[in-house]
């Protein structure tokens, strides 16, 4: 049984220590793609911005209002809107996670802070630019991928050249 985690030298990407990069991990909810989910264990709250809400495929009026208060990047108070549980998969792993929902428009989709990380058990790495946890007495490892902000599954009408017959195709769309 394994009940330890860690990083070595070998696992860091081909530009090593010289970088100050973010850890962004990309997730699934429903049949979306959501890119640029900041892992960040110096935030208390996990932080989904209202923007981001609305494109995705989940039903807004789940949201239970909040009188919280929270302190956002620029370190001034913001109300928020109210807190939702959305099914995430990370990785082969789906995580029932709790997030504030704020009026905000920062660089990333979703924000997920210690809460999650010491939820989930995970151990985050921005040097080595990946996550790793365990389920089922098994080591998984997220890596971060450059990727888009969201993509859905959407019905795009295609209509074929050689007939008058109309197809229907699943296409990836980029969203933002």
């Amino acid at each position: 049984m394994m009940n330890y985690l860690y990083f070595t030298k070998d696992e860091l990407d081909a530009g090593g220590t010289n970088h100050n990069k973010p850890l962004y991990i990309t997730v699934r909810c429903n049949d979306c793609t959501i890119g640029k989910v900041l892992v960040d264990n110096g935030s208390t709250l996990n932080v989904l911005p209202k923007h981001v809400l609305n494109e995705m495929p989940i039903d807004s009026t789940h949201i239970l209002l909040s009188t919280m208060m929270a302190r956002v990047y620029d370190g001034f108070p913001m109300k928020v809107v109210g807190t939702i549980k959305i099914e995430l998969c990370i990785g082969p792993q789906v995580f029932l996670v709790t997030l504030q929902v704020i009026n905000i428009h920062p660089s990333y989709t979703i924000l997920l802070g210690r809460f999650w990380i010491h939820v989930v058990r995970t151990v985050a790495s921005s040097l080595h630019q990946c996550l790793k946890y365990i389920v089922n007495e098994t080591l998984v490892i997220v890596k971060v991928k450059e990727t888009m902000k969201i993509v859905k599954n959407v019905v795009v009408p295609y209509i074929e050249a050689k007939g008058e017959k109309m197809e229907i195709f699943m296409l990836l769309r980029l969203l933002m």
